[in-house]
């Protein structure tokens, strides 16, 4: 089986059940040939560069799934039937793709790992600072009022 990623353009006059109706039938489309689905995300209205089929927007699909090969002539058939898909695109993702994926999203969550790690070391850091910024002015003031008594022994001295 190999991995493959359909993005297609909805109609963006169509109600959001309608939408999610036809984006439903695609997938059972895949499933019912064989294919799995890998993750299916709906990005929404979005403005398209250029008009097709006299709309300057579309509701976008993305769909990555996988099948055997003989699947793509069939989906890309249904998206030319469809009236409400205003433009497709299906592509294949080889193996070197796919781990070049992975590899980036590996480094992606390490790097988010390590800047949560540095905020904890920050606000610790932080941390540590107001609690000697609050003891030393507990000290200061202490000693404050220990002058100002006897500036008031002083004056009552007099």
């Amino acid at each position: 089986m190999r991995t493959y990623e359909a993005l297609y353009i909805i109609r963006p006059d169509l109600e959001d059940d309608k939408i999610q109706t036809i984006a439903e039938a695609v997938e059972s489309l895949v499933t019912e040939n064989g294919g799995a689905i890998v993750r299916s995300e709906t990005w929404g209205k979005r403005r398209l560069a250029y008009e097709v089929k006299k709309f300057s927007e579309g509701c976008y699909i993305l769909l990555r799934f996988t099948a055997e090969p003989g699947l793509i002539p069939r989906l890309e058939q249904y998206f030319r039937l469809a009236e409400s898909v205003i433009r497709s695109l299906v592509m294949y993702f080889d193996e070197k793709t796919l781990r070049l994926e992975a590899e980036q999203e590996r480094r992606k969550e390490e790097e988010i790992r390590a800047s949560a790690e540095e905020a904890r070391r920050r606000e610790r850091r932080v941390a540590a600072k107001r609690e000697a910024d609050v003891t030393v002015p507990a000290a200061v003031g202490s000693a404050a009022a220990a002058d100002e008594e006897d500036v008031t022994e002083d004056v009552e001295e007099d």
